[in-house]
């Protein structure tokens, strides 16, 4: 307690209006234990009035320790050695509390008066127990932290790193304590961390940044966060760092840009070209690599197999999945010409290949270019064909999807001609189950009203504006899945 200061003050009520704001339980009396002012916190821990007598039962058994000690207090007045304290115990509501109580003269009074403040051990000691265990706490989630930590100096010197620092770079708290990055690093990496420090010194902002450390097995490639530390003044005097490994993570991403990069080729390049009609085709994915397929395969100089297919799922995996139903397809297509066939042995190799729960959709349609004529085999995937009457005949599938049970039989549609201004439109449901802020869907029909309103346009030109029209719907958000839509038309102008 700073009670010389207390001491300073003159006068008995501006030493009251001073004491109500003292952290202590505060009260004055005279020397008959007659309490002339008490503070709240006073009143608080020893309910009595603000004025009377002084309750010394809350002092059993201790009362005539606390009587010499106020005594004493009383004899030598002025002359009280500022920080002389009696600890002793008070009881309330059958509790003892520990206490320590200090003493000083109300200066200047004609009646000689005494302050007593009460400080509650147990309370301090209830604040250090907390504090000890907020440091435990601290000290737990930096040893057992999946990051590296660290605490530098000013200048670039160590003062602290936790537990996962200490493995990962082979030094010791105690050892590495006033050493820089160029007692541990060789001199070019430790010239990057000394530049991107005293950046954050001089600053005084936050910096997250991507940098490189030396492993045993190589480079790591970490993601960190620096920021200054302050002291009491605001002035900066070092800083603290946050580093998280994500070199798993950064060679995986490489890895999927790779895999991108591989399935990009495997798209078709050109739109094929045939008098009188106009295709395209266009995969938007959800994540960098897609899961839905899309080809044109020539069976003759006239004769054309359109395929459009969604593995279940996106990302890596359908995606690779996505490759191997376009390898198997092309494969059995070289020998096996009715598409019925081809779809059932594809299914045998899907069955076989494909992840536990994985399925494959897949719409093939089989287009005489010669003869204006087509027809199709769906496995659980369907398609629309628009006449140019403004009619609209929906394909439905025929036959289960592919991968989730064998043997299993396919049927070949009917044939249809294909008359000038018809559209044969193919989708895959990532475009029609697109969803709004308001819970709506894109939904079949509306995918086929934008087709009629821009039967007018080319081919590509309608593609790329359903799949635009589509993500739109999303307001913004991340697309829920792939999309990919193909168009032929007969009779549009070739472009």
């Amino acid at each position: 307690m700073d009670v010389d200061r207390i001491q300073r003050i003159e006068g008995f009520e501006a030493f009251c209006e001073a004491a109500e704001m003292l952290p202590w339980a505060t009260c004055v009396i005279d020397a008959e234990y007659q309490t002339r002012f008490s503070n709240t916190r006073f009143q608080k821990l020893l309910p009595t009035p603000p004025e009377g007598p002084l309750d010394l039962c809350f002092l059993s058994p201790e009362r005539d320790l606390f009587r010499r000690f106020v005594e004493h207090q009383f004899q030598n007045g002025e002359d009280i050695c500022p920080g002389t304290a009696l600890r002793c115990h008070l009881c309330r509501d059958n509790k003892r509390i520990s206490v320590e109580i200090e003493a000083c003269p109300v200066r200047k009074e004609v009646t000689p008066l005494l302050a007593l403040f009460i400080k509650d051990l147990t309370i301090d000691r209830r604040r250090r127990r907390r504090k000890q265990d907020r440091k435990r706490h601290y000290q737990s989630i930096l040893e057992n932290s999946g990051a590296v930590v660290y605490i530098k100096d000013a200048q670039g010197r160590y003062l602290f790193v936790n537990h996962l620092f200490e493995t990962l770079f082979h030094v010791r708290n105690q050892q590495i304590r006033g050493k820089s990055d160029y007692e541990i690093f060789n001199d070019h990496i430790a010239g990057q961390f000394r530049k991107v420090d005293q950046q954050v010194i001089k600053t005084g902002k936050m910096l997250r940044l991507q940098e490189v450390a030396t492993h045993e097995d190589g480079l790591h490639t970490y993601i960190s966060v620096k920021f200054p530390l302050l002291d009491a003044q605001g002035k900066i005097t070092g800083l603290a760092g946050i580093s998280t490994d994500i070199t798993d993570q950064f060679h995986a991403q490489q890895e999927i840009f790779a895999a991108q990069a591989v399935q990009e080729l495997l798209y078709p390049r050109t739109e094929p070209q045939y008098p009188g009609y106009d295709m395209s085709g266009l995969v938007s994915p959800a994540n960098i690599v897609s899961g839905d397929y899309y080809d044109y395969i020539w069976l003759s100089p006239s004769r054309l197999v359109i395929a459009v297919g969604d593995v279940s799922g996106h990302g890596l995996g359908p995606a690779l999945e996505m490759v191997e139903t376009r390898a198997y397809l092309r494969a059995i297509l070289r020998t096996e010409v009715r598409l019925d066939v081809t779809m059932e042995c594809l299914n045998e190799f899907l069955y076989r290949d494909l992840r536990d729960s994985a399925f494959v959709t897949l719409f093939l349609v089989d287009l005489d270019l010669a003869a204006n004529t087509f027809h199709y085999v769906g496995a659980g995937h369907r398609g629309d064909f628009l006449r140019a009457d403004g009619t609209n005949l929906e394909l439905i599938s025929t036959g289960l999807i592919l991968g989730i049970d064998s043997p299993v039989s396919y049927t070949c549609s009917p044939v249809y001609s294909f008359e000038p201004g018809d559209v044969l439109l193919l989708s895959t449901d990532g475009v029609t189950e697109a969803v709004n802020s308001s819970g709506e869907i894109y939904g079949q029909e509306r995918l086929l009203e934008e087709v009629r309103g821009q039967s007018h346009l080319p081919a590509r030109d309608i593609v790329a504006h359903l799949i635009g029209s589509a993500r739109n719907t999303t307001g913004g958000r991340s697309q829920a899945d792939d999309m990919t839509v193909v168009v032929i038309k007969r009779g549009a102008t070739q472009v």
